[in-house]
């Protein structure tokens, strides 16, 4: 148990790490300062370009994978944890949107919490991420494309642990605490983007645009 809520707490403060501020940083511009003013991948591409935008997403995806990549691919035994693989999971999602290096104030948690969904089945995260491609280009709104990417995981974690009977097998990686954890992780992203889900109600949001500071959101 010891172990298991240590691992908890690192699993917090990996997801804590400030990717887009820390790129910003080594750029000497503070990005909280320019576009949305958010921490996150899409606000780090606006402000520093399209190939920062790749490295915070990756970096922030990894925090969300790591820990629990390493339990459900049996690199750490599952005895030291706690409830399930998913706590730590959520543990990640929330060092990203509430850092405490940051004041607790952090980003989005869309690349962090595909991380979590990665680390469960690298082949579903990776139609999840086609999906969030095509309705980003199609419709050129990276908030849509991250809203029903997440919406895709919510449905695919369901629909997943009924199919392997998981609700009825608690020691299984796919079982109730997948979906409850992934209804979370979609939770706080979904309040997350309350702002631009009005916008998007009332065409007033912005259209991605990477490589320059207006004050744009995200």
């Amino acid at each position: 148990m010891l172990i298991g809520f240590l691992l908890l707490i690192l699993s917090y403060l990996l997801g804590s790490i400030p990717w887009g501020f820390l790129l910003g940083k080594m750029k000497g511009i503070d990005i909280r300062q320019h576009g949305s003013k958010n921490i996150g991948a899409t606000n780090t591409g606006r402000v520093l370009g399209k190939k920062y935008a790749i490295i915070a997403y990756i970096l922030d995806t990894i925090k969300g994978f790591i820990i629990v990549g390493l339990f459900n691919f049996n690199i750490i035994s599952m005895e030291y944890c706690i409830l399930s693989p998913m706590l730590y999971g959520v543990a990640a999602v929330l060092g990203h949107t509430f850092p405490i290096y940051l004041g607790f104030k952090g980003g989005k948690a869309v690349a962090t919490g595909g991380g979590v969904f990665l680390a469960y089945s690298p082949i579903l995260y990776l139609f999840g991420l086609i999906l969030f491609f095509i309705v980003t280009y199609v419709f050129k709104y990276v908030s849509l494309g991250s809203l029903v990417s997440t919406s895709y995981a919510l449905i695919t974690s369901v629909w997943i642990t009924i199919q392997l009977d998981g609700f009825s097998n608690i020691n299984q990686k796919f079982n109730l605490f997948f979906p409850i954890g992934v209804f979370i992780v979609f939770t706080i992203i979904l309040i997350r983007h309350t702002s631009n889900i009005k916008r998007l109600i009332h065409h007033e949001e912005a259209k991605v645009s990477w490589g320059n500071k207006k004050n744009v959101s995200d």
